[in-house]
């Protein structure tokens, strides 16, 4: 009698444990990738291009991880999305990103006018006009 009740104590430890296991680099490029399929090509591009060196979980720019993590942004729940979303416009509509210390020493990393507003339209909501 005591064997039944022993099998699905043993079930659910092992189940437990496989939750808790760590993500392997594959796996984390599976969920950066499920992450960006919800992003529109075009803003996907400039992030993958612009932004994501600096803000993914993986990164060495811990202040950059920290204000916005890219692989973490799926994860959230809609109300934080769509603040981190909101903050993102905030920020690109102020000129604050990338930062103007870091143009010095790659200003390849600028956001040309039509990425700026790539970003700008899509953080903010906006879909644009089809004429």
């Amino acid at each position: 009698m005591k064997k039944l009740f022993l099998i699905p104590f043993v079930a659910i430890i092992g189940l437990l444990f496989l939750q808790g296991k760590s993500v392997t680099s594959s796996e984390s490029a599976t969920i950066t990738d499920a992450m960006h399929a919800e992003l529109p090509a075009n803003v996907k591009a400039v992030v993958d291009q612009k932004c994501y060196g600096c803000h993914n979980a993986n990164s060495k720019n811990e202040k950059g991880k920290a204000k916005l993590d890219w692989d973490a942004v799926d994860q959230m729940k809609k109300s934080k999305r769509m603040a981190a979303m909101g903050k993102i416009a905030e920020v690109l509509e102020k000129g604050e990103m990338p930062p103007k210390k870091f143009l010095e020493n790659k200003p390849e990393a600028a956001l040309s006018e039509a990425e700026l507003a790539t970003l700008v339209e899509w953080s903010a909501g906006k879909k644009k006009k089809s004429r």
